[in-house]
């Protein structure tokens, strides 16, 4: 069992003798899980999710409140209760603190302690500074419009699903890495088979070459003879220089799936596939593939999660397309006396209080903008359940189509093997014939180009079934399975891939 847990970042590249990496499939899939830039990105998003969940969450915390306010009047005034020739002089300091709290019902509390120390040059005032406090506690509750806890709590559960969503984004990541490394590496084995058969091919037609001249030398041959071995020869030639430079893409294609290279100069690395392209006929069921495609694909299961997001939006949007009601009520004690600690006592014994309560109305005549968001929110939820249903015909559409793929190629690999058969039976009858003088050179170039065609055509038609079984594995969705990866918390990090 493969444990993955990716890390914060790629782990270090891997350490490697000399100019060779010599890989077998789930060492290379090994691999990438630890090192791959796109996991590792993609690694990313649910930790920013995770933290938008927390920043809805926040609006329900409670804060504390703090203020200090100052201010000094003079007044003229011809009232004769003032000092100082008629001027009203007052200074004023203010010390306010509290606590303010939003709950899920959308009710906004707070509970207020202010002082007050005034000091005025009047002569009607008996204490002289006064001081003056109170303790105030005010709800302020919505009754229609912002009314319960499944609208106050909608961000917080758009904001889960999206989190969820980045999760199952993560897991089809990773299979999609899988899959390409997959594809990749079998890419690969057959760039490399290939480029095998066009040397050996270039090596057959070179030696028909040598031997032309040989006989052209005694006189057992014409001279044309040697013409058409070189043309072939410098044929083949550039065949094989293709073909090294489709091989070269194809390396390079892995190396940078696997990111094994950490500087410039170790591109230059050569990576050598151990596992050979084979066949192991494998039965498909092709409706329990698509039940389970169905029952455990990534992205459905995010289409699913987008269409409840919607359901919350429109269902938020059409509860705001009520009026605001609010309830609002406060309740405070009071006392004044001509110290701090005074006014404190006072205010505690309830010396002094005041209770109040009423209803606020608002109504936009037209309510166009909560009517707006309402089509809006009905549109964007049916929109989302036409892509849910899109997104399962194209599930089902390619679960089909890679099915088909693999039961072809499982007949495309007997029919190459036999044409190779074939073809080999028939090169070999014609170089006996060619030695005896009952054929040309150019039948036995023509008969050798067929069996390097031939043995090309086999080993794609292998490569094309490992291909098309690890692209039903991803588009099934068991690829985790089949490589027997189980996928760890990508919140959490770790050490890359571990046994």
């Amino acid at each position: 069992m493969l444990i993955f847990e990716h890390p914060r970042g790629p782990s270090p590249a891997p350490k490697v003798k000399g100019a060779i990496l010599k890989l077998s499939l789930r060492e290379a899939v090994t691999l990438a899980l630890a090192r791959n830039f796109e996991i590792a990105i993609e690694a990313h998003t649910p930790r920013i999710r995770q933290s938008e969940v927390t920043k809805e969450k926040s609006a329900f915390d409670p804060a504390g409140t703090a203020g200090i306010d100052t201010k000094k009047s003079r007044t003229d005034t011809p009232s004769r209760f003032f000092t100082g020739g008629g001027r009203q002089n007052v200074s004023e300091q203010i010390l306010s603190t509290g606590l303010v709290k939003k709950t899920v019902t959308g009710a906004e509390l707070s509970l207020v302690f202010k002082t007050i120390r005034e000091d005025s040059n009047s002569q009607q005032k008996f204490i002289n500074p006064d001081f003056d406090s109170s303790l105030t506690f005010t709800i302020s509750q919505p009754l229609l419009k912002n009314y319960g806890v499944n609208v106050n709590t909608a961000g917080i559960r758009i904001a889960s699903f999206a989190f969820d969503q980045s999760l199952l984004a993560y897991r089809g990541k990773v299979i999609s890495v899988i899959d390409r490394v997959e594809q990749a590496y079998w890419n690969l084995v057959f760039a490399i088979a290939n480029m095998k058969f066009q040397k050996k091919s270039l090596d057959l037609a070179k030696d028909l070459k040598r031997r032309n001249q040989i006989q052209v030398e005694v006189g057992t041959l014409a001279p044309i003879e040697i013409l058409e071995a070189e043309a072939t020869v410098a044929a083949r030639e550039e065949q094989v220089i293709v073909t090294e430079r489709s091989l070269k893409d194809r390396e390079d294609t892995l190396k940078k799936l696997l990111n094994v290279s950490g500087n410039l100069s170790s591109w230059e690395l050569r990576i050598i596939p151990t596992d050979r392209a084979t066949f192991v006929p494998v039965k498909i069921d092709e409706m329990a593939s698509t039940l389970h495609a169905l029952k455990m694909r990534a992205d459905l299961e995010s289409a699913r999660l987008e269409i409840e997001k919607n359901k919350i939006r429109l269902k938020r949007d059409r509860q705001n397309l009520l009026p605001d009601l609010d309830l609002v009520a406060s309740a405070s004690n009071q006392g004044a006396n001509n110290s701090f600690s005074n006014s404190i006592d006072r205010q505690s014994g309830n010396k002094g209080y005041s209770i109040s309560g009423g209803f606020s109305f608002y109504f936009p005549l037209g309510n166009r903008e909560a009517k707006a968001k309402v089509g809006k929110s009905r549109i964007q939820l049916q929109q989302s359940n036409a892509s849910y249903a899109q997104l399962e015909q194209s599930i089902i559409e390619d679960v089909r189509r890679s099915a088909r793929r693999v039961r072809t190629d499982i007949k495309r690999i007997q029919a190459s093997r036999l044409a190779r058969r074939l073809a080999e039976k028939r090169l070999d009858s014609q170089e006996k014939k060619y030695k005896v003088g009952l054929s040309t050179s150019r039948d036995v170039l023509e008969d050798q180009e067929r069996v390097a065609n031939a043995l090309t055509n086999e080993v794609r038609a292998l490569v094309d079934y490992n291909r098309n079984l690890a692209q039903l594995g991803r588009v099934s969705y068991t690829t985790l399975q089949r490589f027997k990866i189980q996928m760890g918390n990508p919140l959490k990090g770790g050490r890359g891939a571990k046994q």
